[in-house]
């Protein structure tokens, strides 16, 4: 007796085909598209991220020439600046000096025409008074 054919491996085998028809199409496929976008969003990010680092390097860069040329300027201005003072310091010193010189001298000729009164004083005075104690000792006046 033959017996007809088992058809089961038949509905089976469309069974999973279906099946995976379905799993692939709302599944598999949407997943894919997903995964796709997110890989192209990343590689975006990636790229902008670079750019904005880029951007970021060379802001940086510029800036630290910018801090370097003012530092400069800045030592450069505060040089000037001590060499201005310097320059008015000395003045100022020479003049002081200049002042003190002057008065010296002043003070030096006051004190030259006081010690020559002084001098002629004394001898006026040491005549005066040589005669007075000659009186004294000889105990009598003197013709003059």
């Amino acid at each position: 007796m033959i017996a007809p054919p088992n058809l089961s491996l038949l509905l089976i085998m469309a069974c999973f085909w279906m099946v995976f028809f379905l799993v692939w199409r709302l599944l598999v496929k949407p997943l894919g598209v997903v995964l796709d976008e997110r890989d192209t969003r990343i590689r975006t990010s990636k790229d902008t991220l670079d750019g904005v680092q880029e951007r970021f390097a060379s802001a940086v860069a510029r800036c630290e020439r910018e801090l370097a040329a003012g530092a400069s300027q800045a030592s450069k201005e505060r040089a000037a600046l001590r060499a201005a003072g310097e320059s008015a310091r000395r003045a100022r010193l020479d003049a002081a000096r200049e002042q003190a010189q002057q008065r010296l001298s002043r003070l030096s000729a006051e004190i030259g025409e006081a010690a020559a009164g002084a001098r002629s004083e004394l001898r006026a005075s040491a005549q005066a008074l040589a005669r007075e104690l000659a009186e004294r000792l000889v105990g009598r006046r003197l013709a003059r």
